[in-house]
């Protein structure tokens, strides 16, 4: 069962996602603060990361381009998550993310995203 780790300083976002992507199969742990998100990333092992822009302060896409620069994280696909379309182009090109999910998001439409990047990184190159 494909493990993911939620991080969005939105609660009623954890909640969705968390009780959409459980249902589907996935084992979720969800986050409302990036310093307990890193610890779960060490423990829980997340064979995805969905991220928000901003967490209370923090600037998400800092933490993603962060996380694909580290040797013990760079394999972790990043699915960016906003409710500012225009960050969409930098995700991928200047901060290395996986993908973009556009706040609000459609339930189908995040199940394909993740399902559609965990078959990417399960793929050989």
């Amino acid at each position: 069962m494909p493990r993911i780790l939620v991080v969005d300083d939105d609660k009623d976002i954890l909640e969705v996602t968390q009780a959409l992507l459980t249902m589907k199969g996935y084992e979720v742990e969800v986050n409302d603060n990036w310093d307990d998100a890193l610890v779960k990333i060490t423990t829980f092992k997340p064979q995805i990361i969905l991220l928000d822009v901003f967490l209370n302060g923090i600037d998400g896409l800092e933490i993603c381009k962060q996380l694909k620069t580290q040797s013990a994280t760079k394999h972790i696909p990043i699915l960016i998550f906003s409710a500012f379309p225009r960050v969409q182009e930098k995700v991928i090109y200047e901060y290395c993310a996986d993908g973009f999910i556009a706040k609000p998001f459609e339930v189908n439409d995040l199940v394909k995203k993740v399902h559609s990047v965990l078959s990417e990184a399960a793929s050989p190159n």
